[in-house]
């Protein structure tokens, strides 16, 4: 990106430096600067990153942005009035020019595996650029599309926490394809309902072309509802009928298969990866590559040689010849129910080691509840559980007759744990990153 463009994106002031520089890079930790990049110090809750700028300089920066007038005649330096701004409208610009596919991904949960997938079968067709980890907010999504070169698509995930995050997202990426996984219960102790969740993943639609393409999860109940406005809707399912729909679902311990009909013909679909919801997330990923004009044999091989992020549920083979899934990244009502359908599938015995799901507000008791409750639909054989909300997970579990302990903290809960787990057990830990139970995968790793 040259300097010029850079003053015409955020309406800046070049205080030094010359307009015809190009900028390689984009970074906002002065640690990670280096020669040719741009540092962007950003003002957070702790710190404030023009604090920072002689240090970004001293690490080989050769430009930043900046909300003070700073002297260093030798650097490009354009004065903004505001450097978060000017990190979007950058963006903004970036993606304007860049003539490149735009995929928009948001949901409850699912996203970045549902990302990983469509990047997967677009790259396929495309020389692509995905979205990095979670970078999937006001900071993380800007940055990842001023990581554009010369990329023919971008597939880019969307996070929220309150109504209108998404509403600015959207506005950035100006998607070309639009896709929403589900709307469950994630953020509703900010959101307040539902209802409003769906009004917040919905804001997608505000950035989306004319005439592009929605892409949603028709057995979703929320999802279900959402009528065509402007847009070319189109829904996937397993139970209710949609666009693309999967049949004879096969739910394998590590995989999983289906059947599609793509124009009166039937094509075999294999997921590499176990669980129901990575088939509605391969349903997504072919049902995007189709609206972008790919091939179904492009789609499918897409999604069968798919790499999945890691720390989203990890299979860990430990000591013992335990088995242990690693979902101690986040936690909400629906990848708790997902997670706890893979771990049924094992024929092995089945234990969840549980903590609270944070930010449910007065949602939190039913929502625990519903957690015991599937627990004990899914003949789960043994429950551990930490976090004065998870009390709920076990009263559930005690009140059908089933096993199930809970601990005051984390400490009690590792100790007891050595006493109750068996070899060869299958072990899923879960919980709200806030609950810290990384620990408690450390230790069953021996670490």
């Amino acid at each position: 990106m040259l300097v010029r463009e850079i003053l015409e994106a955020t309406k800046g002031t070049l205080l030094s430096g010359r307009e015809d520089d190009i900028i390689e890079g984009f970074t906002q930790d002065s640690r990670q600067a280096k020669e040719g990049m741009m540092y962007i110090p950003l003002k957070g809750e702790n710190h404030d990153g023009h604090d920072f700028i002689a240090s970004a300089f001293d690490n080989g920066a050769s430009a930043i942005i900046t909300e003070k007038e700073v002297n260093y005649p030798d650097k490009n330096v354009i004065l903004v009035k505001d450097t978060l701004k000017a990190l979007g409208d950058m963006a903004r610009y970036v993606r304007i020019h860049s003539h490149a596919i735009v995929v928009g991904i948001t949901g409850s949960v699912g996203k970045t595996s549902t990302k990983d997938m469509i990047y997967s079968v677009v790259s396929e067709h495309f020389k692509c650029l995905k979205t990095l980890g979670n970078y999937n907010n006001h900071i993380g999504l800007p940055l990842t599309i001023l990581r554009y070169k010369d990329e023919e698509a971008m597939v880019i995930e969307m996070g929220m926490n309150h109504l209108g995050e998404i509403d600015y997202l959207t506005n950035i990426a100006l998607p070309d394809v639009a896709a929403i996984t589900n709307v469950g219960t994630a953020h509703i102790g900010e959101v307040g309902s539902r209802e409003n969740i769906l009004k917040a993943k919905m804001e997608i639609t505000h950035g989306l072309k004319k005439d592009g393409v929605l892409v949603i999860n028709h057995d979703n109940d929320m999802l279900s509802t959402v009528k065509e406005d402007g847009f070319t809707l189109k829904g996937i399912g397993i139970d209710d009928q949609a666009d693309l729909m999967a049949r004879d679902v096969i739910l394998n311990e590590d995989s999983s298969s289906f059947k599609i009909e793509v124009e009166n013909k039937f094509y075999d679909v294999h997921v590499p990866v176990a669980g129901k919801h990575f088939v509605y997330n391969a349903l997504v990923a072919i049902q995007v590559g189709l609206s972008l004009g790919e091939s179904i044999e492009e789609c499918i091989h897409g999604v069968e040689h798919f790499e999945l992020t890691k720390k989203r549920a990890d299979l860990i083979e430990v000591k013992n010849g335990m088995k242990v899934f690693d979902g101690t990244y986040n936690a909400n009502l629906d990848s708790m129910i997902a997670s706890i359908d893979v771990l049924s599938a094992y024929k092995e015995r089945k234990v969840a080691i549980l903590g609270d799901m944070l930010e449910l507000g007065e949602y939190e008791e039913e929502l625990h509840r519903e957690v015991g409750k599937h627990l004990v639909e899914k003949n789960i054989d043994l429950t551990l559980a930490v976090g004065e909300a998870s009390e709920y997970i076990i009263d559930e579990v005690k009140k059908a007759g089933r096993n199930g302990y809970h601990f005051k903290n984390k400490e009690e809960m590792i100790k007891a744990m050595h006493e109750l787990l068996n070899e060869n057990d299958v072990i899923l830990v879960k919980a709200s990153n806030g609950m810290g139970l990384k620990e408690v995968v450390d230790d069953l790793k021996g670490e």
